[in-house]
């Protein structure tokens, strides 16, 4: 016992990012490039969406973005018939805090003790009793909720689907992968979990609609990311003209 050495303490993540990654990292820093958005964003997202199986994917600075930046496009959108909207009560704070922001009615759904997902006898009572416009989900620790189940709940009761899939990145249910069941899905890409961007985030969907409001609102309401058909709309809806465009909000 004398010469015993106590294990090694297991932390959240280590070496998420190698010396190499590291060393590329500086290396095409120090060669002058952009570092805000440019070609680097517009080729990860267009890689990751096509990875996940998904029409589209928007590039943000966190996961708890990604989840502000897809509740507020529901709304934006006009996808919500009234401000309720159910939310787990295990959850990450980032999951609720943008309702919260929004004003949202928010009511808390309990957890399943099997996958630490939404229990569904509590949900179809809330989607019953409360008539809610939306739910979020949280894929707890990288276990998928009951998605079958969940997704007739919600039409049913025409509840607007939303995942968190910040701890479930590659998990599948079904024949999708976690963050593509419903209306929309996010993702962190914080140092510790599964891949990295040092700091980022990520919102996937196939709602091409909802798509465009998303990158307008993560422009500060611009337009400059939309689609042109979207863009020149807009400056006829509002007569805009080409300079002021640059510099509209069509979003708060």
């Amino acid at each position: 016992m004398k010469n015993f050495q106590p294990p090694r303490p297991i932390t959240l993540a280590q070496d998420t990012i190698s010396r190499r990654e590291l060393q590329q990292t500086a290396d095409w820093m120090m060669a002058g490039n952009r570092l805000t958005k440019a070609e680097e964003t517009v080729a990860f997202e267009e890689e990751f969406a096509a990875w996940m199986g998904s029409k589209h994917a928007v590039f943000v600075n966190s996961g708890s973005s990604a989840n502000l930046l897809m509740i507020y496009a529901a709304r934006e959108a006009g996808r919500l018939r009234n401000n309720k909207v159910i939310a787990p009560a295990v959850s990450w704070v980032t999951t609720v805090s943008p309702l919260i922001q929004f004003g949202f009615d928010v009511r808390l759904c309990d957890c399943d003790p099997v996958n630490l997902g939404l229990d569904l006898e509590h949900l179809e009572e809330l989607c019953k009793d409360e008539a809610p416009a939306m739910l979020i989900l949280v894929h707890v620790l990288g276990h998928a909720n009951h998605m079958k189940a969940i997704q007739d709940i919600c039409d049913r009761y025409d509840v607007l689907l939303l995942e968190d899939s910040c701890e479930a990145l590659g998990s599948v249910s079904g024949e999708r992968k976690l963050g593509c069941h419903g209306a929309a899905g996010s993702f962190s890409f914080y140092y510790g979990h599964h891949i990295s961007t040092i700091e980022g985030g990520m919102v996937v969907t196939d709602d091409s609609e909802l798509h465009q409001v998303m990158l307008s609102l993560r422009s500060h309401g611009w337009s400059r990311d939309l689609n042109p058909t979207l863009r020149d709309q807009l400056q006829q809806d509002h007569n805009i003209d080409d300079f002021r465009n640059l510099y509209t909000f069509y979003y708060a």
